[in-house]
């Protein structure tokens, strides 16, 4: 069984800043093997943040390749990679996508994380597209149990390997369940 990332949209009542409650809706990332285990992690985090009733919108498979948190920016930023190869078989340049999750503080910041990040891959890329992201927050599971991990600390990504990435074929959604939602209908 396989990790993958999930995007999780929770609306909730919270204190707001003048300690009135405020009705809010976030969308959390978080690692899980099933959708059951994603829901259970996600009730544990939001349990801790809010004090109310709370309510789970939707929860959705990702198809991250990798999640990667710098100490600077505060945004969520979607970049699709195109990397490229070349097939000695039939002597064609192949390109081949991947999604990558950055915190950044804008669109060009974004770009020039992506571009040093992958700089010493030894892969021909282009990057595509970059998208914010309504992502607050990314909740990833490591092995030790520890989930604040910072690029800093050698700990910013979920490495190309790493059994979370979810495959291309694994993003179709399921007959008979809402592709919006997550729900089965």
């Amino acid at each position: 069984m396989t990790r993958n990332w999930f995007t999780c949209v929770v609306k909730y009542i919270r204190p707001g800043v003048d300690g009135s409650e405020e009705k809010t809706t976030d969308q959390l990332l978080l690692d899980a093997y099933t959708y059951t285990e994603a829901e259970a992690r996600l009730v544990g985090i939001v349990t801790d943040v809010c004090t109310g009733p709370f309510e789970v919108k939707s929860i959705t498979k990702s198809n991250y390749a990798e999640v990667v948190r710098f100490d600077t920016g505060d945004k969520w930023f979607r970049v699709k990679v195109a990397l490229t190869s070349f097939d000695e078989r039939s002597g064609k340049e192949k390109e081949a996508n991947q999604f990558f999750l950055f915190s950044a503080d804008d669109v060009k910041d974004a770009y020039d994380k992506t571009r040093e990040y992958l700089k010493g891959s030894g892969i021909g890329f282009v990057i595509p597209a970059i998208n914010y992201t309504k992502i607050s927050e990314i909740y990833p599971q490591s092995e030790e149990g520890s989930t604040n991990m910072t690029a800093a600390d050698g700990y910013g990504a979920v490495p190309a390997d790493h059994p979370s990435i979810a495959k291309p074929e694994e993003d179709l959604v399921p007959a008979g369940v809402d592709p919006d939602t997550g729900e089965v209908n």
